[in-house]
């Protein structure tokens, strides 16, 4: 099975909150605050913290180099893969399929990170992560302005961690992560030429792709980015109606940004869109955070955002379960509960023990288990562990989530979940062929 995985993927520099380290870095006078975009170590502080405050993610941009390399030096480092397409690359690699991935800015040490089924394109052919390092490098060596890999800084933080700040303290109410990115390579939805060339050659040859990353382009470059990839997308689509495409949303820059792009994917159209609870509330006009934390409003909102884009599918990974409004006939029932379960338990084995490929837990996640029930006591019928309610042409399923009690990992459950979830309902329509 060959999927397109697009387009970001970069090293996470990964920081686990500590207390007193972070403490120490706080000015007196700082106030606590999400801010629009990080000019200094302050803003970058002043972020953090209000995420921490809050229980909830985010995802912004670093206005300079000096402001990275300034951050950079200021914390302790761990590095991993990082990068939606990448991670979800690798998860799809794991579970069997064939990703070829975009990589513009493809390291050793990236390429080390990758599993290695995944496929890098290059002059033509597809080629394992290693062997298309050290072929791009040779393309550098030759190319002034080819890329170096980019890195994220990426802060995790969980329930019960706390930070002093002047005579008070901070308490995260629950486990989440704060990302702060420069990355001019994956900020303008880079993709390779080598990869361009191959999407447009072999498109027929493709089941699905998995798209992502827009969350990233910046507010005064957005219209121009998003029109050059919605322009790639649609050959895609023009060239092979049956490719299933699935759009996952991130943390944008601007409410502006993510209802252009809602828009311009209604156009293509992409079969399925993807969000997290914050996300879907930006969608719906809202502040993130506003919507209720109740399964009904998230029901409702996942609903109305299908039918006004007209999509086949809109999924909304929460912490506590997933939840899916489709149209029938791409996919049974009993198919989409089973990859919303596949979806739940690969995220929770990566919160749980760093890997998919390890035993997920097997405690349900108390509230996502309430939601389940009380969607049984409204009309769905349990199948499992999860529930579906068919109204007319569409079908809600909802399925609760493991509970990772001591996380290991807060970033890229979502897309770890969205890969496995993608890899099962494409291998349903598909005929359930590898």
């Amino acid at each position: 099975m060959n999927i397109i995985c697009a387009y970001p993927v970069n090293v996470d520099a990964v920081c686990n909150i500590r207390g007193e380290e972070m403490s120490a870095l706080i000015p007196s006078h700082m106030k606590i605050k999400l801010k629009e975009s990080i000019g200094s170590r302050e803003d970058l502080l002043s972020s953090l913290l209000f995420c921490m405050q809050q229980g909830s993610g985010a995802e912004i941009l670093i206005e300079s180099q000096a402001t990275a390399r300034q951050i950079e030096e200021s914390f302790s480092w761990q590095f991993r893969l990082g990068g939606n397409a990448g991670i979800m690359a690798n998860v799809l690699a794991y579970l069997g399929a064939q990703p070829v991935l975009n990589a513009p800015a493809l390291g050793a040490r990236l390429a080390g990170m990758l599993h290695t089924r995944v496929r890098v394109p290059v002059s033509g052919m597809l080629m394992e992560p290693g062997g298309a390092a050290g072929e791009l490098e040779v393309d550098q060596e030759r190319d002034q302005d080819a890329e170096t890999e980019m890195e994220h800084f990426v802060f995790q933080f969980k329930k019960g961690d706390e930070v002093a700040i002047r005579q008070s303290r901070i308490t995260a109410p629950s486990d989440n992560r704060f990302i702060a990115t420069y990355d001019p390579v994956n900020m303008r939805l880079v993709s390779s030429k080598h990869f361009d060339s191959y999407c447009l050659e072999y498109i027929q040859d493709f089941d699905g792709a998995l798209l992502s990353g827009f969350h990233l382009a910046p507010f005064k470059e957005y219209q121009e980015i998003f029109r050059q990839k919605i322009a790639q997308i649609k050959s895609w689509k023009g060239k092979n109606p049956q490719i299933f495409i699935h759009v996952e949303m991130g943390s944008f820059q601007s409410p502006q940004i993510m209802r252009s792009l809602l828009l311009l994917l209604a156009k293509i159209p992409v079969d399925s869109l993807g969000l997290n609870e914050d996300e879907l509330a930006t969608a719906e006009g809202l502040s993130p955070g506003s919507l209720s934390a109740r399964w009904q409003e998230t029901m409702q909102t996942a609903q109305r955002l299908r039918e006004s884009l007209g999509l086949f599918r809109v999924a909304v990974h929460t912490r506590d379960y997933i939840l899916s409004a489709m149209l029938k006939g791409k996919i049974t029932t009993k198919e989409e509960l089973s990859a919303l379960q596949q979806g739940t338990d690969a995220a929770a084995a990566l919160a749980a023990t760093g890997s998919v490929a390890r035993l997920s837990p097997e405690e349900i996640n108390p509230l996502g288990l309430e939601a389940k029930e009380e969607f049984c006591c409204n009309g769905a019928t349990a199948v499992g562990r999860g529930a579906f309610l068919q109204t007319g042409e569409e079908i809600v399923s909802l399925m609760p989530s493991l509970l990772a009690k001591k996380p290991k990992i807060t970033v890229g459950l979502g897309d770890t979940a969205t890969a496995a979830v993608f890899f099962r309902e494409l291998r349903a329509i598909k005929g359930n062929r590898i």
